[in-house]
This record gives structure tokens, sequence and C-alpha cells, in this order.
């Protein structure tokens, strides 16, 4: 009976090591097995384009229409990712807007569109791990990218976006409100939200973050960009008519179609385009992480505003990295849009007015992403030769998933997948004050600390490693300049291993090695 108790404790008090070590490791790693999944919860509703908005539908009177279809209305649903077992109820909540060019998929053109596209899947599974719970969202879509008038296809795109980030807004107070009012359901800190886009989602993500009122949409230095013009319009008419298209935030009284905005849109008379949803709530968020995607204009940013985390591939041809057109991507080809601003713009206004500077807390060594960055800027990632020259290298597809131009290698998405989360994990514990312990974490070592061997380096083919009998390294994995994850192993639990080159080009990568008490990363070079 003594010896069982004894055996007891013991287990019992390595079960609560473990898992103290655990709930330190949390957010920073993913500290639970498994995730509780919810399906179609529904949020809001609102008013979307008519049918023919998402086909080939024009909507001012002088062009060719197809008459006059009422507005339906569209349930704002979620997917809801919770950790499995998890026992904190006030935990960090994470909105996750999909891609999809605001067009139903598949007819979008695009390798994904819906709430069960693959990266989405993958990365809120990742995150809910970690101990977040993580809302992955739809959004109000529909709009005529097929136009040949490339003022009717802006008209269309703005008011696509705009409804999105009502939508986005709606998302806010609901769990705000569901908080406050109904007992928290959800378990989370309402303090602590973070809205993370992907591609499209990700000018939504932006918009919602530094678009704050009506009135700044065209206090830009090129307000004519979001204005109808003769000889399209009859004259200078806003794109949004914050009269009939409702409040940014979507809180307003209802709206509804007159005269004028049905000579416009051809939407009919009477018809509701906006209902509020909880209102009362505030719609502040704590943190933007953008995928692609871009901002509507760059002065929307101002100082004081919320951090940002950004990812985006330098030759992105649909959204771009600097300020420049936009393309969708369509069936028929990319169709250029209206001039925004990409990720790396946005990363050197928010240097400017310090909104990043928030990063710099983090503790050094924690941080390996990061030092694997070369973008230069905080809270900037910059994705560089991509496979393919691809604009969203963290999606994939199924074998028989069109188009046939989508990455169907899961293996390829997640490496960038691993850099993603990797790159967002310190930040968002700074950004959120989650009070994640670092000092639980791993420390940095040195060569000497595991008598590292590490020939031949520069190579040309093969590198060989070895550390001593008494620190084995539990696993490795590689780097390439623009952070990319090209190698790995994670439970490798050895003293000596290679790194095979095979198709890796000339240049500088590095070698992450995990060990009992810490990490090392070493420099390697191919020549």
């Amino acid at each position: 009976m003594r010896i069982f108790t004894k055996i007891s404790i013991f287990i019992l008090t390595v079960l609560i090591l473990n898992t103290v070590d655990a709930q330190n490791r949390r957010y920073l790693d993913q500290v639970f097995s498994d995730v509780e999944v919810k399906y179609g919860d529904e949020f809001g509703v609102n008013p979307n384009a008519p049918a023919p908005f998402a086909a080939n539908f024009t909507i001012l009177p002088f062009i060719a229409s197809q008459g006059q279809v009422g507005m339906r209305k569209q349930p704002l649903l979620a997917n809801m990712y919770y950790p499995k077992g998890d026992t904190k109820t006030d935990r960090p909540l994470i909105i996750y807007v999909h891609t999809g060019n605001f067009f139903p998929f598949p007819q979008n053109g695009s390798c994904g569109g819906t709430m069960r596209d693959s990266s989405n899947v993958e990365i809120a599974t990742r995150l809910a791990k970690m101990g977040y719970v993580v809302a992955v969202v739809n959004y109000r879509q529909g709009w005529n990218p097929r136009d040949p008038e490339e003022l009717i296809r802006r008209y269309f795109l703005i008011n696509a976006a705009y409804r999105g980030v009502q939508d986005m807004n709606t998302y806010i107070r609901y769990f705000r409100r569901t908080a406050a009012d109904f007992g928290n359901p959800h378990g989370i800190d309402p303090s602590k939200i973070t809205i993370w886009g992907q591609g499209t989602g990700g000018y939504l993500s932006l918009a919602t973050a530094y678009l704050k009122s009506y009135p700044e949409i065209f206090a830009t230095p090129n307000p004519l960009k979001f204005i109808l013009t003769p000889p399209v319009a009859p004259a200078n008419i806003p794109m949004v008519l914050e009269g009939y298209n409702g409040t940014l935030t979507a809180e307003g009284p209802p709206t509804t179609v007159d005269a004028i905005y049905n000579s416009l849109s051809k939407i009919p008379l009477g018809d509701t385009l906006c209902i509020p949803n909880h209102v009362g709530f505030s719609n502040d968020f704590a943190l933007c992480v953008n995928m692609g995607g871009a901002l509507g204009d760059s002065t929307w940013l101002s100082p004081g505003e919320i951090p940002l985390i950004s990812y985006h591939v330098d030759t992105d041809p649909f959204a771009p990295v600097d300020t420049d057109v936009l393309n969708v991507p369509t069936s028929t080809g990319p169709q250029p849009v209206v001039e925004v601003s990409g990720s790396r713009d946005l990363a050197e206004r928010l240097a400017r007015f310090g909104n990043n500077n928030v990063f710099d807390s983090i503790p050094a060594g924690h941080d390996p992403y990061g030092a694997a960055n070369k973008s230069g800027h905080k809270g900037y990632f910059e994705f560089r030769n991509t496979p393919d020259n691809t604009s969203s290298p963290w999606e994939w597809a199924k074998a028989d998933n069109p188009p046939s131009v989508c990455n169907k290698d899961a293996s390829i998405a997640k490496t960038y997948i691993d850099t993603i989360v990797g790159y967002f994990a310190p930040r968002a514990c700074v950004a959120l004050g989650l009070n994640c312990d670092f000092n639980s974490s791993v420390t940095d070592l040195t060569d000497a600390n595991v008598n590292l061997k590490m020939s031949p380096n520069p190579a040309t083919t093969d590198v060989n490693i070895s550390v001593s009998d008494a620190t084995p390294v539990r696993s490795w994995s590689v780097f390439d300049i623009s952070g990319r994850m090209v190698r790995s192993n994670a439970q490798t639990n050895t003293t000596s291993f290679v790194i095979r080159r095979d198709n890796l080009q000339n240049g500088m990568y590095l070698v992450k090695m995990q060990f009992d008490k810490g990490t090392l990363t070493k420099k390697l070079i191919f020549e």
C-alpha cells in the first residue's frame, strides 16, 4: 500500500509539473493535444447583394442589366475552435477571416474562399491548441469583377469591402455582448480580440482596424478613387453612401433604397441595405493580422492605433506589397481595380508612428522567427522566392480541386504556416498582454554547451552535425533566408545527424536545434 502511494504521488507530481510547464508555454506553443469545433453558429444577419451581383450583372441604368432583384438576408456564421479540456474563461479571441475575392467559391477563380479552406482549418486548429479561442467567420460576398469598365468594377468592390467591414464590426460586438450579457459562453476576454485576415480577409482586417469613420474614406490625397464620375455617373457620387449603405460599423438605423440609390444600383426601391446587430457594444479590438491583402489608403493608418502583424509575398501580383493597383484574379485573368497600400508600405508608416514598438518588449533570444525575418520592419514578415512564385504559399487545395495552378502539397503550405504561427506567437503575447512566461521557454545554448561539431560549413553537398552523448538533439529545423522551413525532423532524439542538401539552392540557411535545456541556432552556407 505504501509503495503504491509513493508511486501514485510520484506520478501525480510529474503530471502536475508537466501541466504547470505546459501552461507556462501557453500561447507560445501548442499545449493542448486536441480541439473542440462547433460548426455554423449564427452571430448576426444582414442583407447581401442580389444574386446577379455574383454573376455578370452591371449596376447603372445605361449599362445593360438583368432587371431588378431584391436583396437577400445572409446569416453571419462562424466555425468555433476551442482548446479541448481547457478550463480558462478569459481566453484571447481570434476572429479569422477567409479569402475568396468577395466572390463565391469556386467561381472566384481562387484556390479557396470558404470557412472550411484547408489553411483556415490548419491555422485555427494550431491557434486553439495554443490556448486561443478562434472564430473562422464568413462575410457577405457578391460583386462583378468582370465588368469591362474599371470604374464599375471599383464601385462593386468598394461596396463589397464596405459590407465586409460592417460584418467584422458586427462580430466584435456579438462577442462583447455575449461576454457581458449572456454568461460569456465562449470563455473569452473581450479586451483581447484579434482580427486575422487571409487574402481577401486581409483587406477586411486592415480596413476594420484602421478605417474608423465614414468621412475618413474620402479624406485621402486621391479621394476620386472612391467617387463615381461622369460619364459613368451623371455627376460625382460617392461609391458608398452612408445613408443607403449604412454606417461603417452597421450600428445606425436600418437603411432603405431611395430613387437616387436605385438609379445607381438597380436594387429595388424600399429594399433594406443594412440591419443593425448587437448595438451598444464597443467595436474596438486589440491586434490586427493580415496575410496578403492591403489597405484602401495608407492614410487611414494613424498614430496610436493598434499594432499590426503582416505577412506578404514581395512579388504578389494581386495585392501589391507597396502602394500600387490591386488586381483581382478571375477565371478570365487578373482584373485591375483600384490603388491600395500593401504590407511593406504599412510597415514603414507603422515604423514612423511607433505603433509596433510594443514588439520591442519580446525578450532577447525568444524570437527565432523574428531573427529569420529579412523585411527589416517590426511586425512585417516578408516571404520571398515562393514555390512557383505563388502569392499565397500558406494555401493548399485537394488534389481534385480546380484550378490546376493551386498548390496540392499540404506539406509545403504547412512549412509556411510554421513560420506564420511561430512569428505571431511572441508578438501576440506582448501586444495582447497575455503574460506569457518567456522564461519558462528554452534558452539559447552555445556550441560548448553541447560540444557541437558541424562540417563541412560552407558545404557543397551534405552537412554532418554531432553533439555530446549527454545532450542529444531532440528536434531540428532548417530555414531559408525568407524564414521558410525547408527541412525538419520533429523527433530525432540523436547525437548525430545529416542535413542533406538535395535541391536546396546556394545561399545561407539557419539550422535550429532543440535540446532538453535550450536551443542552438547555427548559420549554414551551401555553395
